[in-house]
């Protein structure tokens, strides 16, 4: 079928010079238009068997659909819709976050983690005390003084005296070099 329909397109393309031009006489164009109505013919029965191809697929997909459950239970199990949230890091940044988006509620990490846990998809195993990192080094009954302590020492050790003067150096060169100062080739 392929090969037919390359060889029918040939000739219509090499007789349809000569049909537009009118050099061509009564039997070319006569053969012309037939060679047309073959294609036409061969274009529509190829889109009738697509339809059919369709059609079966179709007739499948409802019947799956429509079919009671199988030996194996449902195909899928039903999921529980969830409202969207936004998760933020701390409680700061919960009011930061939820003052922007007041359609969207907000919740901590440590929030969502409880949360979780109350509903019994996230065990305590391996974690440590709910609202303590898994990576903390204290221990499970520390006290707040122990923990403040360790958040301060973390602080001091994150604003090194290098950080500092680079961020105030690059501060510094903002305020004496407006936006856009700097590469001005290509401005035409």
């Amino acid at each position: 079928r392929y090969k037919q329909k390359k060889e029918l397109e040939n000739k219509l393309a090499s007789m349809s010079s000569s049909v537009e031009s009118g050099t061509a006489d009564e039997d070319q164009i006569r053969e012309f238009y037939i060679l047309q109505i073959q294609k036409w013919i061969g274009t529509s029965l190829e889109e009738i068997e697509s339809i059919d191809q369709e059609l079966v697929i179709l007739r499948s997909r409802d019947a799956t659909r429509q079919a009671p459950e199988g030996p194996h239970g449902p195909s899928r199990p039903a999921r529980t819709l969830v409202k969207p949230f936004i998760l933020t890091r701390d409680a700061a940044q919960a009011r930061v976050f939820g003052a922007g988006y007041p359609g969207l509620p907000t919740m901590t990490v440590d929030d969502w983690y409880e949360q979780r846990q109350r509903q019994g998809i996230v065990s305590q195993q391996g974690f440590g005390e709910p609202g303590s990192s898994p990576s903390s080094s204290l221990p499970a009954g520390a006290s707040d003084e122990e923990l403040q302590k360790q958040q301060r020492e973390t602080e001091e050790e994150e604003d090194d005296e290098e950080a500092l003067q680079k961020a105030r150096d690059w501060d510094d060169w903002k305020d004496t070099h407006p936006r856009g100062y700097g590469n001005r080739h290509n401005m035409g």
